[in-house]
């Protein structure tokens, strides 16, 4: 029990020093990128009032754009979801999160592929799948 309390103490104490510093919750991260766009994903905190992605190929920063979000902010939980388009295919693009017009740290790097054109060019690229089924819980409650 203890273990459970000191750890839901710890990301309650990461979860508030995330919003004190910056207003950023969760993220950025991007998601649901192809050949032209991407999604870049956020969760922000109740205090902020803006929020905008600036981007750029790594290679040509003069390419510079900037979105911003138009969603409704400031409820208790804030999920942000951005839409890059027109982008250049099979490049690596670096991306920054502006809350409030003030750029976001992050202790990882922030950048993404977009894919590369094969279709009717090439051969699929491999993939796998996970498949599952229903689970059974023997707990009587349940």
């Amino acid at each position: 029990m203890r273990k459970w309390l000191t750890i839901i103490s710890m990301l309650h104490m990461f979860t508030v020093t995330a919003q004190s510093n910056n207003g950023l919750v969760s993220g950025p991260w991007a998601g649901n990128i192809e050949l032209r766009t991407a999604v870049i994903w956020a969760e922000v905190s109740p205090s902020v009032k803006s929020v905008s992605v600036t981007f750029h190929p790594v290679n040509n920063p003069k390419k510079t754009k900037t979105i911003k979000y138009k969603g409704e902010l400031g409820k208790d939980f804030n999920p942000v979801k951005i839409e890059l388009n027109g982008l250049d295919i099979e490049t690596q693009f670096t991306y920054q999160l502006l809350l409030n017009e003030k750029s976001i740290s992050t202790p990882y790097p922030l950048y993404f592929n977009t894919k590369p054109l094969w279709q009717h060019r090439k051969p699929a690229t491999d993939f796998s799948f996970l498949a599952g089924s229903c689970a059974y819980f023997n707990e009587p409650i349940y």
